[in-house]
C-alpha cells in the first residue's frame, strides 16, 4: 500500500508542488488535495496568522484523509512590513510537526495596502494584472517576476524543508535523558 500524503487545499499551484517533491522524496506515494478551512481569514495578516493558518490546514487535512500519513498546510500571508510570506506545516499521523517558511518578497505598496485591509492578494492581482485566476498558477510572485518563478516552484521549496525531520528522523530524534 503505497504512502498517503494529504494537502489542505485544491488549489493546483499547491498541489502540484507538494505532489512534485512528495513523489521525489515518497516514490508510489498518493497525494490527495482536500478543501479544508484554515480558521484564519482569508487573506491573513503577519506571521503569526499565515503559520496558524498552514498548521491548521495541515491537522485538518490529515484527518479529512482516511489512511494519511502525512498531512500539509501552505498558507501565504501579507505581512505589515508589504511583504508576500508563505509558510508550510507537515504533522505526521504519529503527532510529530514541523513548519518551515518560504520565501518573502516585497509587495508593490498599492497592491500590499489593499491586502492589508482585507481584500484577497489573489483577485487584487488579477485586477491590476488583467489576468484570471491567478492564484491557481502564477500567483502574485510569478507575475510580479514575469514569470521567471511561478507560485508552484515557490512552495517546493519551502515543502521539501518542511519535510526534512520527515525525511531523516534519525537527526531529529529527542536527545537521550541525562539520569
Amino acid at each position: 500500500m503505497s504512502r498517503r500524503i494529504a494537502v489542505g487545499s485544491t488549489n493546483p499551484a499547491k498541489t502540484e508542488a507538494v505532489r512534485a517533491v512528495c513523489e521525489q522524496a515518497f516514490p508510489g506515494c498518493t497525494v490527495v488535495g482536500v478543501d479544508v478551512p484554515s480558521g484564519v481569514r482569508e487573506q491573513p495578516i503577519g506571521t503569526a496568522e499565515t503559520a496558524e493558518g498552514a498548521r491548521n490546514r495541515a491537522r485538518a487535512a490529515l484527518g479529512a484523509v482516511p489512511g494519511a500519513e502525512l498531512g500539509l498546510g501552505l498558507e501565504g500571508g501579507v505581512d505589515p512590513d508589504l511583504s508576500l510570506i508563505n509558510g508550510v506545516a507537515v504533522v505526521a499521523a504519529d503527532g510529530r510537526e514541523n513548519f518551515t517558511w518560504g520565501v518573502r518578497f516585497p509587495l508593490p505598496p498599492a497592491i500590499a495596502a489593499r491586502a492589508l485591509k482585507g481584500e484577497e492578494l489573489g483577485p487584487v492581482m488579477d485586477e491590476v494584472s488583467g489576468r484570471t485566476g491567478s492564484k491557481r498558477g502564477l500567483g502574485a510572485v510569478g507575475i510580479l517576476t514575469n514569470g521567471l518563478f511561478t507560485r508552484t516552484e515557490m512552495w517546493r521549496g519551502p515543502v521539501a524543508c518542511a519535510l526534512i525531520p520527515f525525511l531523516h528522523p534519525e537527526f531529529y530524534a529527542p536527545p537521550p535523558s541525562r539520569g
